[in-house]
């Protein structure tokens, strides 16, 4: 292991996460990130770097963020089976992260087992999303119902007369996941700001369930919101965009 490499253990979560890559900026901020999230985060500076860690004493290792302009599409199924049998984990899930590749770099990645993704810009609750996901026992399978995708804005929400600022976590067409320190009370029927461009909608919903801290490795802090039968053409942009958000999420 490099001299920049180190594990921040967690009092949340069990997993451990590997984040692959050389000293540099983007690594040093996933890794800050990992930290804010509570995961507990090994570095490495490669896949062979990795394959000599001491897993035993580390944890073995459940996700690996990986640059996505260091895979060799030819190799890493290779490799990736190695490490899973040096670590002893083998159902380690690896994200690629980076600028988004061509069709032809996804479509090689894919050939190679890599399915999820972190392209382009993202924030924490995308790398809290992601990571969930390859957690997940049904890590690699499609999604049933409506399409949820990160998101970071900022917006509010109304109920029996009062205010209350939240930020988005988590969208789809038919509701959505917001952080906030004091959710409102399960069952209440609020509103909610939604972006619309350069204005605000205001839609209608109910409180589905609360995270009031007990399982913060999952989800922050905050509230699911159930929204009321949305109008056809709202419904479509809000598929649209979070489509076009899942396009950064998957190989």
């Amino acid at each position: 292991m490099n001299a920049w490499s180190r594990s921040t253990q967690s009092r949340l979560s069990k997993s451990t996460v590997l984040l692959i890559g050389t000293d540099s900026r983007i690594q040093r901020s996933l890794a800050r990130e990992l930290q804010a999230l509570s995961a507990t985060t090994v570095t490495a500076v490669d896949l062979d770097d990795a394959g000599q860690t001491q897993w035993e004493s580390r944890g073995r290792p459940a996700v690996m963020l990986i640059p996505e302009n260091t895979l060799d599409p030819e190799e890493f199924e290779e490799q990736l089976a190695a490490l899973r049998i040096r670590a002893g984990s083998p159902t380690l899930i690896p994200i690629a992260f980076g600028q988004t590749p061509s069709v032809e770099r996804r479509r090689a990645l894919r050939n190679a087992g890599i399915e999820l993704a972190l392209f382009g810009r993202f924030g924490r609750h995308a790398l809290r999303f992601q990571i969930n996901r390859a957690l997940s026992p049904w890590a690699t399978r499609r999604p049933r119902g409506e399409l949820r995708a990160p998101k970071e804005w900022r917006t509010r929400t109304f109920s029996s007369g009062k205010e209350k600022a939240v930020r988005c976590y988590s969208l789809s067409s038919s509701g959505g996941y917001f952080v906030t320190p004091r959710p409102w009370v399960v069952g209440s029927d609020i509103s909610l700001e939604l972006p619309w461009g350069h204005e605000r909608l205001l839609i209608d919903g109910r409180i589905l369930y609360t995270n009031l801290g007990g399982d913060e490795r999952a989800l922050p802090r905050g509230m699911a919101i159930s929204f009321r039968p949305l109008r056809d053409h709202i419904q479509q942009v809000i598929r649209a965009d979070i489509s076009a958000t899942q396009a950064q999420l998957e190989v």
